[in-house]
């Protein structure tokens, strides 16, 4: 079945890019102000207007690292609902920092889901998921320029499955916190380097991390021609060294 006008609710103007390729927008909510180059057929809107729209003519809206929890009076406006793009494998890692999440639990490979929402956080039903290989080197932002490669065949996928009805309902999952106040190490040496390296490239992105009542804005396994001015060596659990760097 072919969709026809649809509405987007991210902050991220590279999601809307690629949302483009595969629908035709109708209206844009953000939780910001957010400077888009727009086209006749398009409305950016403030997302607090949601609530006074009565009637839309889209079929089905999409989102994106949203903020708003919607209500089912908003999810019933859609023919089709409203899918979330998650940047993590549902329902293993619900919340709104999943990537943080997953680098601080290890994982080496990264999931990105879709799924149609309910009123309940990354509930409702999976409609496609795909993942992403990460290493060492990786923090959030590169991370999702991988995720953002796959998105396009992802969305075809999560078309596919909704109109063939194979979607699958989540099961509850586990459900992380939020990491609005960033990650504070009091003391390195309790925490393996692991730990730490993967809590600071998770961070990175958000002004890094502190660690022993310092601020560091990256970090490195410890080698030595790796050390410059604005980094220093930290001593984590069981001896192990880390080179973290400040400003």
């Amino acid at each position: 079945m072919r969709l026809s006008n649809i509405d987007i609710y991210t902050n991220d103007k590279n999601v809307i890019k690629l949302i483009e390729s595969s629908f035709k927008v109708q209206n844009i909510f953000s939780e910001k102000k957010l400077i888009y180059k727009k086209k006749s057929s398009k409305i950016i809107s403030n997302y607090r207007s949601l609530n006074k729209i009565k009637n839309t003519e889209s079929d089905l809206a999409i989102s994106y690292g949203f903020g708003l929890i919607f209500k089912n009076k908003n999810i019933k406006k859609y023919k089709f609902g409203i899918w979330n793009i998650h940047p993590g494998d549902l329902p293993s890692f619900r919340g709104r920092h999943p990537i943080t999440a997953a680098f601080l639990k290890d994982k080496k490979k990264i999931g990105v889901s879709i799924h149609q929402i309910d009123e309940k956080i990354d509930r409702g039903y999976l409609l496609g998921k795909s993942f992403v290989a990460r290493k060492y080197i990786d923090d959030e932002n590169s991370i999702k320029k991988k995720m953002f490669k796959k998105l396009p065949m992802l969305i075809s996928t999560a078309k596919k499955n909704f109109f063939s009805n194979k979607k699958i309902k989540l099961k509850k999952g586990t459900y992380y916190k939020t990491f609005f106040n960033g990650i504070n190490i009091e003391n390195s040496k309790k925490y393996s380097h692991t730990y730490i390296l993967n809590a600071s490239k998770a961070q990175k992105s958000y002004g890094g991390i502190w660690v022993n009542n310092k601020k560091f804005i990256d970090c490195f396994f410890y080698k030595k021609n790796l050390m410059k001015k604005n980094s220093e060596i930290i001593i984590c659990k069981n001896n192990k060294k880390l080179i973290m760097v400040s400003k």
